[in-house]
């Protein structure tokens, strides 16, 4: 008889994800708050260095880490041809906080009103992060099954 249920691993995917986005979402909150009291950060030296270096790090974090951890756990499973369900989940929590963190050089390129070019690029990274690890039912369990898991879980 399966270990987990579907639904518990939702819930426990749910739980993590929202644990992981809270700090940056209130970071980005927060920002916006400045944005609106008018509040101007400057930041020490040269403004387009900081709008690509934010760039650079949003799209790091919410693109490029995010594809190189879910490549090295493909790699494994097709290694392996076995993947345990606890590995999963942790997998799954390494994408939300590495997507989580995504947000803070987002919100720096929000506050510090860099190149419109620099600033919504940065955003857009942060938001793709995010919206691809949302733990949406109908894509955790394709992967359940793409990864042979299935049989550990009870629908």
């Amino acid at each position: 008889m399966p270990d987990y249920s579907i639904k518990d691993i939702l819930s426990s995917l749910w739980k993590k994800f929202w644990m992981s986005m809270s700090f940056p979402i209130l970071l980005f909150v927060g920002v916006v708050i400045l944005q609106k009291l008018e509040l101007r950060i400057i930041p020490p030296g040269n403004i387009r260095i900081w709008g690509i270096l934010l760039l650079v790090l949003a799209a790091a974090f919410g693109a490029a880490l995010p594809i190189l951890q879910r490549t090295s756990f493909h790699d494994k499973f097709l290694k392996d041809n076995n993947v345990n369900i606890s590995d999963y989940i942790e997998y799954q929590k390494r994408l939300f906080i590495l997507c989580s963190v995504a947000v803070v050089p987002a919100s720096f390129a929000y506050m510090f009103i860099v190149s419109p070019l620099y600033m919504y690029g940065s955003v857009l990274a942060a938001l793709y992060g995010i919206y691809s690890t949302l733990p949406f039912r109908d894509k955790i369990i394709k992967e359940l099954k793409m990864y042979k898991i299935e049989e550990q879980i009870e629908f």
